[in-house]
């Protein structure tokens, strides 16, 4: 979450480079499983910590749980709503996070952003004008605050 306002270019170069064409295919598989999954997924927990270059490998669940290399267990993504908020506000700490329930959605956003400025505005099922990302919300808050993070990720990715 911290790769918010960290450019392309600085992003590709302290990536591992054996791992960027993974990590940077794997994105969108990502985004597009976190918008489908009826619940909690850890492989899916594992996928973005691999994508955002957490870890140095992609992880799998038949394999003993990996470490950041930081030591920490990767981050419950699409459970874990305190933590991924937690995360999302150390990260963005000016920012305004918003987390729906009923039914589940995620805003987050630069208050200072203008309507027009995309980048700085970051939604996981219905967007800022009201069109909807993906037909049926997420299946829980975690994964909608995930969901719009990851989305506002997308340039790094391109």
């Amino acid at each position: 979450m911290e790769l918010i306002n960290v450019p392309r270019t600085k992003l590709q170069a302290e990536a591992i480079p054996d791992t960027w064409p993974d990590r940077k295919q794997l994105y969108p598989d990502v985004v597009k499983r976190l918008e489908i999954t009826a619940g909690p997924d850890r492989q899916i927990d594992f996928d973005i910590a691999f994508v955002l270059g957490w870890v140095p490998e992609r992880p799998t669940l038949d394999r003993v749980e990996p470490l950041s290399e930081d030591g920490d267990r990767i981050p419950f993504f699409t459970s874990d709503l305190s933590h991924v908020e937690e995360m999302a506000r150390k990260a963005l700490k000016d920012w305004t996070i918003e987390i729906d329930r009923d039914p589940c959605d995620a805003h987050v956003f630069e208050p200072a952003a203008g309507d027009d400025d995309d980048e700085l505005r970051m939604a996981a099922w219905r967007d800022f004008d009201g069109s909807l990302h993906m037909e049926k919300p997420p299946a829980n808050p975690a994964i909608a605050l995930t969901l719009a993070m990851m989305r506002g990720q997308s340039m790094h990715f391109e």
